[in-house]
């Protein structure tokens, strides 16, 4: 089993470092064409950051659809990383720098992650969800984007001063289908690894999901907040976790779903999923007050995290 965690590590490195690849190419090329940043922002960066865990409900799906059940394992994943980015990733930054945010973005990116998260509970209630919901997840997330983007996707156009760094482009092109090739198969070695550890360990994959590969998916978001603390800038660091919240249920979930529809066990239905929603309450309570999270704020948000692992790891499995 040590062998089998020693791999699924090294799997998650790969899939860190192929989504800065990826992340860092994108950038490039949006660069090239000039896209703003603003609807960079919502879309390389809050996607990029979620390319961990769209990587393996992709390589999931497919397992799932070669005949191995691993639905558990991918939900997990996707509820665990949210936890981790809502209460304790925030709670870092929150207890070295006051975040403050804004009511409306609290009014309407928070209250539409909520509404996410409530949708994926709504269509779990059978125990099942179909590639049906998944494509209404994916469509209600690209209608989302549209909204947010639509008067600034373009600033002017292609900047013609950058035709003569045309192989700065191929270049560019080039290391993204790498990233994403490197992705593709690194997140496939993760599962495969995370569901040989819940065997090993006579666990459920859903608690691999949540607490290992989960944490581990949510390492592009934590370098994101730490980059925002170095550079005094909460409102990214909020910005970054809520919009993550907010693709991972929607996109990396609902192409999971799209490939091969998943089986959702009492665990995530009644625990997980509520737990979730329940923290991502906390959290808008707690900065609805004032306006900000404060230090006091951010210890609730790591104690409650830590409260639900450790309930998560010793009492369900």
């Amino acid at each position: 089993m040590l062998l089998n965690l020693f791999l699924l590590l090294i799997g998650m490195f790969f899939v860190w470092l192929s989504a800065e690849l990826i992340i860092h190419a994108s950038k490039k090329i949006a660069k090239y064409f000039q896209l703003s940043e603003t609807f960079f922002g919502l879309t390389v960066l809050s996607i990029g950051t979620s390319l961990p865990e769209i990587g393996t409900h992709i390589a999931a799906s497919l397992q799932v659809l070669a005949g191995n059940d691993v639905s558990g394992l991918a939900i997990g994943t996707n509820i665990g990383s949210n936890t981790v980015q809502i209460t304790a990733i925030l709670g870092i930054v929150g207890f070295f720098m006051l975040i403050k945010a804004e009511r409306e973005f609290l009014r309407k990116d928070y209250m539409f992650m909520l509404a996410s998260i409530v949708l994926v509970f709504l269509f779990s209630l059978n125990h099942y969800i179909s590639r049906t919901e998944g494509f209404l997840l994916v469509t209600i997330y690209l209608i989302y984007l549209y909204y947010l983007g639509k008067k600034e996707f373009f600033t002017s156009g292609i900047n013609h001063n950058h035709k003569k760094n045309g192989n700065g482009l191929l270049k560019n092109a080039f290391f993204l289908v790498i990233g994403l090739v490197v992705l593709l198969y690194a997140s496939s070695f993760v599962v495969e690894n995370g569901e040989k550890l819940a065997e090993g360990w006579d666990v459920s994959d859903s608690l691999i999901g949540v607490s290992l590969i989960g944490i581990g998916t949510a390492l592009p978001e934590l370098a994101t907040a730490l980059v925002a603390l170095k550079r005094k800038s909460s409102g990214m660091s909020l910005g970054v976790l809520v919009g993550s919240n907010i693709t991972n249920p929607l996109l990396a979930l609902g192409i999971g779903v799209l490939i091969s529809g998943y089986t959702v066990s009492n665990t995530i239905l009644w625990i997980d999923l509520p737990v979730w929603f329940f923290m991502s309450v906390v959290v808008l309570l707690l900065v609805a007050a004032n306006n900000q999270l404060t230090k006091r704020d951010s210890i609730i948000l790591l104690f409650l995290y830590f409260l639900y692992m450790g309930f998560r790891v010793f009492v369900i499995q």
